[in-house]
């Protein structure tokens, strides 16, 4: 803690216009040490972010109608296209992770959070990090265009903007909100790219759409537990710090288990259907009420990003027509 406190005094010197005047030691600009530099800011994000959202769009395109315009997906072509779901996933996290992190409050609460990011580590200046956001953004849009769904990017760099700049990531209700519509444009983008859709999907996908982003929406806040002591030292209200440690937890299991009978019911699952979502969301609900401090509260954490990932594939609980096709096809 010691190391981590003259981080965060460091952090609080005096700026110019805002700037942060600490300079690196390496030349910043250098395809590979840009190429390193982009991976640290999104690292920690990369497997809770970009994994269940690739996922999502890998899910929802392997179970085809009525949640794509396929009929009959091909699990190959799919596997196939799974890379550039990832990438589409990752260019859009890297504009939203360098807004976050190169403002003064991200560096700050970062110093206590993780040290090793770029900016509190001193591997990049907060200057350097906005000009390299500025050249992000186009590069971004760009690619995901490319890749067949810019209009998700688009928006998700507006949310973006709301959650950093306009201060919607300091209200832990307007911050689950804002996060649960930009995630619900993460799965819709990444299903678009996996399933080679247009920007009209159907009305079912709507549905499914709207439902996990109320799940993400009412079950965010599980990331807050194992930061608290970040968030409070950059005056972050998050709910563990606004309701309080005990009633903030109950706010993530309740809910937990609702969705993991909703989502089963919303698909018309018989019983062996439930067993997985009910399984581990009453495994993440009990270790949440249950399991206190900061490593018991990461590792439920990730638990509960593995519950994400299984509500994802609920519709292939329904439709797994696409690995009947394909043992059939492999004679298996």
């Amino acid at each position: 803690m010691g190391h981590q406190n003259a981080k965060t005094g460091d952090l609080t010197q005096p700026q110019e216009n805002g700037r942060d005047q600490r300079t690196t030691s390496h030349n910043a600009w250098s395809p590979f040490y840009v190429a390193r530099t982009l991976w640290l800011f999104t690292e920690s994000d990369f497997f809770s972010f970009v994994g269940p959202n690739a996922l999502f769009g890998f899910a929802t395109a392997l179970a085809g109608a009525p949640l794509t315009t396929t009929e009959s997906p091909d699990l190959l072509h799919i596997l196939a296209r799974f890379p550039m779901v990832v990438l589409w996933n990752w260019f859009v996290l890297i504009v939203s992770v360098l807004a976050n992190q190169k403002s003064f409050e991200g560096a700050m609460e970062d110093a206590i959070n993780k040290p090793w990011r770029p900016i509190p580590s001193g591997r990049i200046t907060r200057a350097q990090a906005t000009t390299l956001q500025l050249f992000a953004m186009p590069i971004g849009v760009g690619v995901n265009c490319l890749l067949g769904a810019w209009e998700e990017t688009a928006l998700v760099y507006n949310l973006a903007w709301m959650y950093n700049d306009l201060g919607g990531g300091d209200n832990w209700i307007i911050r689950n909100i804002i996060l649960g519509l930009a995630l619900s444009q993460f799965n819709k983008g990444g299903m678009r790219v996996a399933a080679e859709m247009d920007f009209q999907i159907p009305a079912s996908s709507w549905w499914w759409i709207l439902i996990t982003s109320a799940v993400l929406a009412t079950t965010f806040q599980a990331q807050d537990m194992k930061d608290q002591e970040g968030d409070r030292a950059r005056g972050r209200r998050t709910a563990p710090l606004v309701i309080g440690d005990g009633p903030a937890r109950w706010t993530i299991a309740i809910p937990v288990m609702i969705w993991s009978v909703v989502c089963p019911l919303f698909w018309g699952l018989g019983w062996v259907g439930y067993v997985l979502p009910v399984g581990v969301g009453a495994l993440v609900s009990f270790r949440f009420v249950m399991l206190r401090g900061f490593w018991a509260d990461k590792k439920t954490w990730w638990l509960w990003i593995f519950w994400t990932a299984i509500i994802w594939f609920v519709p292939l609980f329904k439709n797994y027509g696409v690995f009947v096709r394909f043992a059939q096809k492999i004679e298996f």
